[in-house]
């Protein structure tokens, strides 16, 4: 997953949920996820401005879908390569933004799952939060370090964040873990990811002189901890395994995003299994 253009921190303090009136709710996977009562609320690290929903009439192209409100067909715009079948196919509601006219006339960014809260789907979307979230230091894994740069050339591969602790440096390589598998395990990828795999040989070379992370965003309300899919693909997954043994950091962050567009983060160290 790659972006570009520079990071912005919102204020502190700012964006915060009333605790109440934006618990977590039961979706139709069957978790709960929410916080005693009493507990400070999940911090609000990115906002989508002028989320508007549609309904899915078919998925074109491996990025574009054709979406409709009810009058009119339009077509958006998927960020996402992944098969997404589980979230995106016809008479699906799914969130989309307008943007700059050109073959499409809207992103499609999210797709609810319940009343008030949906599946973030944009990987571009997905790193500013996980980013605005480490650059306000509530990402307890990074404590003493900081985002120093982002689409870090590394020879064969372009790598999404370089960190630095004083003299020390390191690399954070960021996956979309859209999906759900068992009602309760985020998951990536859903369909073989040749690029995926070069990620991994990448810092797998690196790791013997860096810090280096493979971060996955896991964004379905329901899940409660993060496993790589075989079923999607068994290499990638054998891959993770032995970057493992290799040195690489497995991290996991779950957030989750409202149908108001606000984007929380629910778990910034989620439970990986690998």
């Amino acid at each position: 997953m790659h972006h570009t253009g520079a990071f912005h921190c919102p204020p502190a303090g700012a964006g915060r949920l009333d605790a109440e009136a934006h618990k977590l709710v039961r979706l139709r996977a069957g978790a709960v996820q929410n916080r005693p009562r009493g507990q400070n609320p999940y911090p609000v690290v990115h906002e989508i401005d002028h989320l508007r929903q549609y309904r899915v009439v078919r998925r074109t192209s491996r990025f574009s879908v054709v979406v409709t409100d009810g009058k009119s067909q339009y077509a958006a715009h998927l960020t996402n390569s992944g098969r997404l079948r589980d979230l995106i196919f016809p008479g699906s509601v799914c969130l989309c933004i307008p943007k700059r006219p050109a073959k499409t006339t809207l992103r499609l960014v999210g797709v609810p799952v319940s009343e008030k809260w949906a599946v973030l789907v944009d990987p571009g979307e997905q790193s500013r939060a996980f980013v605005n979230a480490a650059q306000a230091r509530l990402i307890p894994w990074l404590a003493g370090w900081s985002i120093t740069g982002s689409e870090v050339d590394c020879g064969e591969s372009r790598i999404d964040l370089e960190i630095r602790s004083g003299e020390s440096a390191g690399y954070i390589e960021i996956k979309s873990a859209a999906m759900l598998i068992g009602g309760d395990t985020g998951s990536f990828p859903d369909c073989p990811t040749l690029r995926g795999r070069k990620h991994v040989g990448t810092l797998s070379r690196l790791a013997a002189d860096y810090r280096c992370i493979i971060l996955f965003l896991v964004q379905h309300p329901d899940a409660t901890r993060f496993s790589p899919s075989v079923q999607g693909d068994p290499v990638f997954a054998a891959d993770i395994s032995e970057a493992v043994q290799n040195g690489i950091e497995v991290r996991a962050v779950k957030t989750c995003l409202g149908v108001d567009g606000s984007v929380l983060l629910v778990d910034p160290d989620l439970n990986c299994h690998v």
